[in-house]
């Protein structure tokens, strides 16, 4: 089974990769939530926030892609860039280019802009279209410079390991009894496959959802369009195939550490329950009654949809979802026996 996205896997026999990557395992249990995005990520760590065995996850943080994305780019580069930046050039890659957290912090950003909400360009501060929560930057900042500053070795291991310590202190104090560390990204798969290889300590949410509703929320999101043209169902197909199958490869490769969802069973509130209850025993957490609400850092949260507009302090829907079908003789024949796999290996 091909791996789509090993052709976009930087070299992991340099020493940034390979240094005590036998030290990956002893970092604390962490859980994941990555899914392609658009494909219900958000939904799904909102339901999972007020649970009490988790840490509360602050938002999507851009950082463990960058690593990859930079090293494969220039490796030499993103050393130099590391030593010389330090904590500071590590802070920046939560956003791209730019210190996410600090701009959430100190609320510079765009409202009516929101992950899911966005064009390529943009990097989303604020997650769903109804709530600014507030992190602990301070804490934050000052957990990353101050571990930072002792590293005597700068690979990966201490950076991950450095970065998910000061992540955590982001968000308010929770007594937790089961995970270490929270994280969330969509897309992330090279990133996992380099982890799991590596004995990590994981266990990995991954939501799916159809392709003939990803289409609509992904174009919409990107193009602010719902038209069903080829050049649209091509690149939407794209996305959608390639992460969906490289999903498919680590579950079958880490059956015990991958959880694939069904985006549907979450959406629909009456199923709700029963796929929490199912994907919560999967990651061996306790269901809680808070666990069929979406939230923030236990603030109620409207859907990050495509399809809400934000004006002044109003927030309404411009189009009705349940009006957009996609024409099944526009499906790409593979759809139906990479979905019917999916399904089976899902929970």
């Amino acid at each position: 089974m091909k791996f789509f996205h090993k052709s976009e896997t930087p070299n992991l026999k340099t020493n940034f990769f390979s240094d005590d990557k036998d030290k990956i395992k002893k970092i604390g249990k962490t859980l994941i939530i990555t899914g392609g995005s658009r494909n219900g990520n958000h939904l799904v760590w909102s339901l999972l926030d007020g649970n009490k065995n988790i840490p509360f996850i602050p938002g999507e943080d851009r950082m463990l892609s960058q690593i990859f994305i930079r090293n494969l780019k220039n490796q030499k580069k993103f050393e130099y860039d590391l030593k010389k930046g330090r904590s500071n050039f590590l802070r920046k890659l939560s956003g791209v280019q730019f210190d996410k957290w600090h701009k959430l912090h100190r609320k510079k950003f765009n409202s009516k802009i929101w992950a899911g909400k966005q064009k390529f360009k943009d990097i989303p501060i604020i997650e769903f279209p109804n709530v600014v929560h507030k992190v602990r930057y301070q804490y934050y900042k000052k957990q990353i410079d101050k571990e930072f500053n002792k590293l005597k070795k700068h690979n990966f291991y201490q950076i991950y390991r450095v970065y998910l310590n000061a992540v955590n202190k982001l968000s308010p104090n929770k007594k937790i009894t089961l995970y270490q560390y929270t994280y969330a990204q969509s897309g992330l798969r090279r990133e996992l496959l380099y982890l799991l290889n590596n004995n990590a300590n994981l266990k990995v949410v991954v939501p799916i959802r159809k392709f003939e509703t990803f289409y609509f929320s992904k174009v919409m999101g990107f193009y602010n369009s719902t038209k069903i043209n080829n050049r649209f169902i091509k690149w939407a197909w794209d996305h959608w195939y390639h992460k969906t199958n490289d999903y498919i490869f680590l579950k079958k490769k880490f059956p015990k550490n991958i959880v694939i969802i069904l985006f549907e069973d979450l959406e629909n509130k009456s199923t709700r329950e029963k796929a929490m209850r199912k994907m919560l025993k999967r990651i061996n957490c306790k269901f809680q009654k808070i666990n069929l609400i979406p939230t923030i850092f236990k603030k109620k949260v409207l859907p990050n949809s495509s399809f809400f507009v934000r004006r002044k302090k109003s927030i309404y829907t411009n189009l009705i979802k349940t009006n957009l079908i996609f024409p099944k003789n526009k499906i790409p024949k593979k759809y139906y026996s990479v979905y019917k796999k999916m399904k089976k290996l899902s929970y």
